[in-house]
């Protein structure tokens, strides 16, 4: 059904006709949340496809939208507005189920994450206060866990102490000094390290280097977006060492 699909096939019906109970539940779970949850659809983008594949720090990184910041909205578009309204909700903790869905169909796709999946713990980027940290993830990550087959990795990284907001701006320190690592979490798996904008990737480098010293195995980064870097802005903010990935869809 729509969901699942984007473009010209969005909004089509289609009849499942499978022998697996596994493929009408994972459909049966999709048509209810489509039908009888309630949030705005107009105001939310729902394409379900990584549109953005890339290495960081040699890490694979995929990214679901194009974020245009707060600070240009001279060039949002109508689709971008969803995009930022789609970021607020969930910095905020709001509709956890449709961003679910939208990560779990979006790694459905992609191969490193499927080949891995036993090995697989999923771990967030730790907020900025505790509390921001609990209300945004805890749920999130318990049932994409779940809707993903791998292990919830919630409680991988806490943290210790409350700082300030980074808003994406580089020469701020050591960007993991409020954060505790438990490596008994992750210790030999492959960390799905997942966040809801990348624009700088100080804080997802520092990271991945971070859980690598502690015990885990690799890193693969997933956001629900990526942050638009006009040229304007191009000398002052971006991230510089993009290398397209060897790993397919």
């Amino acid at each position: 059904m729509g969901l699942y699909e984007s473009g010209n096939l969005a909004g089509f019906m289609y009849r499942l006709d499978s022998g697996s109970e596994d493929e009408a539940r994972f459909w049966n779970n999709i048509l209810v949340f489509t039908f009888f949850n309630d949030f705005r659809k107009a105001f939310f983008p729902l394409d379900n496809r990584f549109q953005g594949f890339f290495r960081l720090d040699g890490s694979l990184c995929l990214y679901l939208y194009d974020y245009c910041p707060v600070r240009r909205n001279d060039k949002i578009t109508f689709e971008g507005k969803k995009v930022s309204n789609a970021v607020w909700r969930f910095k905020s903790g709001e509709q956890t189920d449709l961003f679910v869905k939208l990560f779990s169909i979006a790694a459905s796709r992609i191969r490193a994450i499927q080949e891995n999946r036993h090995r697989a713990v999923l771990v967030p980027v730790p907020a900025s206060t505790r509390e921001k940290h609990r209300t945004r993830y805890e749920a999130f990550c318990r049932k994409l866990s779940a809707d993903m087959g791998v292990a919830d990795g919630y409680g991988a990284i806490t943290v210790a102490y409350d700082r300030a907001q980074y808003k994406g701006t580089r020469g701020n320190g050591d960007r993991t000094a409020n954060l505790e690592f438990h490596p008994e979490r992750f210790r030999g798996k492959c960390v799905l390290l997942v966040d809801d904008v990348l624009t700088t990737g100080a804080t997802f480098i520092a990271l991945r280097r971070k859980l690598i010293a502690h015990g885990a195995k690799f890193v693969i980064g997933i956001f629900l977006a990526k942050t638009i870097v006009f040229e304007d802005e191009r000398n002052d903010l971006s991230i510089n060492d993009y290398t397209i990935p060897t790993t397919s869809k």
